[in-house]
């Protein structure tokens, strides 16, 4: 793989309300039609979980659903039982009003305001991708498999082909994951997620964001607008849950364009 730029570090910023919601502070104020970002745990005595198949009451945890759609100005929330896979859904109808929850999916795709994209993640890569001028988006949950598989090219084809984007409209950030630090991986997952690498022979760190930034940008996106999240779901700095550090709860990365 060629040497591409460094992607750029973003520090997302927790807003004030119910909701405790770690946003992209440049996009906040470039896009304002558009909600973004990733939950987080929230209050110790209150975590603000969102796993539909965790230990969590169902009923505590869809009340959170409500919230989270509401602040986001949705009249819809799509969701999807993922798979560590590379498929992509296009939503060109809003559906019933409330919380829809599919089938097999992990990516997720609109030119529809209305509709509040979701990903569960708890070290695994949320995906955002933004077309600014025509008002699309798409956000996937990207796993070693998934970013192997090439999800967040799926995604990129189905902006620029099904729903008309340029490259070089698109913006791209990597949410609140786990580290390079702090995720070790065999060498089946670095020659996995950078092709043409030589993998090390050893368990070796991997910069899961860095890498996924970097098959973005060899597809086209422009190197400076394409970030990556200082936040690090097992070490910080912000509050988020994590599989690694024994966490069964769950955040979501959320995208949608308002109404």
């Amino acid at each position: 793989m060629r040497t591409l730029p460094v992607p750029r570090t973003v520090s997302e910023v927790e807003t004030g309300g119910e909701v405790p919601l770690w946003v992209h502070p440049e996009w906040a104020e470039r896009f304002p039609w558009l909600t973004q970002g990733t939950t987080g745990e929230g209050s110790p005595d209150s975590p603000f979980d969102l796993g539909l198949s965790g230990a969590q009451p169902v009923g505590p945890v869809l009340d959170r659903w409500r919230r989270l759609a509401a602040a986001g100005g949705a009249s819809t929330v799509v969701h999807a039982r993922q798979v560590h896979a590379a498929d992509v859904w296009t939503h060109r109808e809003r559906g019933a009003p409330g919380t829809v929850v599919m089938d097999g999916v992990d990516g997720h795709a609109t030119a529809l305001p209305g509709i509040l994209l979701t990903v569960s993640v708890a070290d695994c890569v949320p995906v955002s991708l933004v077309d600014g001028r025509a008002r699309a988006v798409a956000l996937v949950h990207a796993g070693w498999r998934g970013a192997a598989g090439g999800i967040v090219e799926r995604a990129l084809g189905i902006l620029t082909g099904e729903l008309g984007s340029r490259v070089e409209d698109l913006w791209l950030h990597c949410g609140p994951a786990i580290c390079g630090e702090c995720y070790e991986v065999g060498p089946e997952v670095h020659a996995g997620v950078r092709p043409g690498c030589v993998p090390p022979d050893v368990p070796t760190p991997i910069d899961l964001r860095s890498a996924i930034a970097e098959r973005a940008a060899g597809q086209g996106v422009l190197p400076d607008r394409v970030t990556v999240s200082s936040h690090c779901t097992r070490c910080g700095p912000g509050r988020f849950f994590s599989h690694r550090a024994g966490s069964r709860a769950r955040q979501m990365g959320v995208l949608g364009i308002r109404p």
